[in-house]
């Protein structure tokens, strides 16, 4: 049966994109004079330049350049590396860097960056590599972007930094001009930035989440017609968990389905709780420990704040489970553990690759059939759903919120002065909390299940209007004008008349300036 399910879950990917480098063998050794004089007789066939943190004699082999001046800064990929050394700069292709502490700190190291520190298996690894990264390489483009819909920045009013925080290698940067960059060179591929996107300007694109999606549906169609077994659902990565589980020859039980993923950070909660309403009753995501860089934190978060959620719903205790191990036995103790059905009849929704959209539909269907169906749950800081709270005593409606909004969630009244809200709308991504010059916003992060509800647009504040008192003319709220009043009473360019000008259209302001 097994097999049969994996067959109809094959599937062959080719990359929208290839990100190339090309490598001419330019290496940069650093390290300490001995441990500069061990690696160099490895490394032959290479143009190496030698920087040495310590005084001593180095034994330079030909087509080797010792480095005098201070390292100042390094940064770069494979065959683009740049290192500043005082007022001169080399062009690198690739980085050995022996140092105890790496020059270059990120998590996950650019390609063509090797920093061992005292591991000699690593070290071993790096010396064996390096010779053979000469050429022109290729790797697939990981990502997708969609600058309209992300909630990073808006008139220089920061919001969302999730991306900028879970990246890794570092690949993520802020322009300056409301949007992201993401450098397709040192982006890895780990998904982290995905799994914690609230709007999903950044999906994971190798495959996209409609594809991953259908393939699981046909997956499990498949084992449903075959099994009445509760069904668990294997995510591995196609690195070492492929490997290990090949070279063990491991068996998997009748009611475990595999899923293999470019890496298992690359599906989210919309991928797992739409495999809950097609009916899978429990999920293993099995980190086996391909990357020693990575912490996956934000999926350990993001896969506790879904058990929270199922188990509200009264769907069980831990219907997600994350088992990191290298060591095979640790996976096979979880999959054997006894699973009971979820009870949730199987959804016949397809596919699309929108992560809000995907979410939402999963949990209105097991909200449907759930033993529990509260209509809202509290969800945490991190959360990418909810609603504003509105301090009405303080609000003047000045808009500053409304300007800033990323997705349309915060609407004025157009010819009243009015602030409006739609919460299936909203990221919580805290620019309008921010904007405000009142501090009247606070965010409150939650989950409607009454999507239809929370697509309505809802009165949060309104004020009457305040009208000219020379024209007549509306043109603000009374508490905006009351507000100004009451600050500038004290102030010397605001007394007398002066001050009653305050209560003009800008028309009239002008005009009596001038009388």
């Amino acid at each position: 049966m097994l097999e049969s399910v994996q067959q109809a879950g094959q599937l062959s990917l080719e990359p929208d994109e290839l990100i190339e480098f090309e490598s001419q063998g330019r290496c940069l050794l650093i390290g300490s004079v001995a441990g500069l004089n061990s690696v160099l007789p490895h490394l032959s066939g290479l143009t190496l330049y030698v920087y040495a943190l310590d005084d001593g004699h180095v034994e330079l082999p030909a087509s080797t350049t010792l480095v005098k001046q201070t390292l100042t800064s390094l940064e770069g990929w494979l065959g683009s590396f740049v290192a500043q050394f005082g007022s001169h700069q080399l062009q690198l292709d690739t980085v050995l860097d022996l140092s105890e502490e790496p020059v270059i700190a990120s998590k996950v190291a650019p390609l063509g960056y090797f920093a061992p520190g005292q591991d000699g298996q690593a070290l071993a690894e790096a010396l064996q590599q390096l010779p053979d990264l000469v050429g022109i390489f290729d790797k697939p483009r990981y990502f997708n972007y969609k600058p309209d819909i992300c909630a990073h920045s808006r008139r220089g009013v920061t919001g969302c930094t999730n991306c900028l925080d879970a990246c890794p290698a570092d690949a993520i940067t802020s322009t300056g001009k409301d949007l992201i960059n993401v450098n397709p060179n040192l982006c890895q591929g780990c998904g982290s930035c995905t799994v914690v996107c609230p709007s999903g300007a950044i999906s994971y694109s190798l495959p996209t989440l409609d594809v991953s999606i259908d393939r699981l549906r046909q997956m499990l169609q498949q084992y449903q017609l075959e099994s009445s077994q509760p069904a668990q659902l294997l995510i591995y990565d196609l690195n070492r968990a492929s490997e290990q589980l090949e070279a063990y020859n491991y068996p998997l039980a009748d009611n475990v389905i595999p899923f293999s993923i470019e890496e298992v950070g690359a599906l989210g909660q919309p991928f797992w709780f739409t495999a809950m309403a097609y009916g899978v009753s429990r999920i293993v995501i099995w980190d086996a420990r391909s990357h020693n860089d990575h912490d996956w934190l934000e999926l350990q978060a993001s896969i506790h704040e879904a058990n929270l959620i199922l188990a509200a719903l009264g769907l069980g205790e831990s219907r997600v489970q994350f088992v990191s191990s290298a060591d095979i036995q640790e996976l096979k103790n979880c999959l054997a553990a006894s699973v009971t059905d979820s009870g949730i009849g199987p959804a016949r929704y397809v596919g699309v690759d929108d992560k809000r959209r995907m979410l939402t539909m999963a949990l209105s269907h097991l909200h449907q059939q759930a033993a529990e169906q509260p209509q809202m749950l509290a969800l945490s800081d991190s959360a990418a759903y909810g609603e504003i709270e509105v301090d009405k005593q303080a609000c003047t409606l000045c808009m500053s919120c409304v300007s800033v909004c990323p997705a349309g969630a915060l609407v004025d009244g157009v010819d009243k002065p009015q602030l409006n809200f739609i919460e299936d709308l909203c990221v919580q991504c805290g620019m309008c909390e921010r904007a405000c010059p009142e501090k009247a916003i606070d965010l409150r992060p939650r989950y409607v299940f009454d999507r239809n509800a929370a697509r309505q647009k809802r009165l949060l504040h309104e004020e009457p209007v305040f009208h000219c008192i020379s024209c007549q003319k509306p043109f603000a709220t009374q508490k905006m004008i009351d507000t100004m009043m009451t600050k500038l009473a004290d102030h010397p360019m605001f007394q007398g008349a002066a001050l009653n000008r305050l209560k003009m259209c800008e028309d009239c302001r002008v005009k009596a300036m001038f009388k």
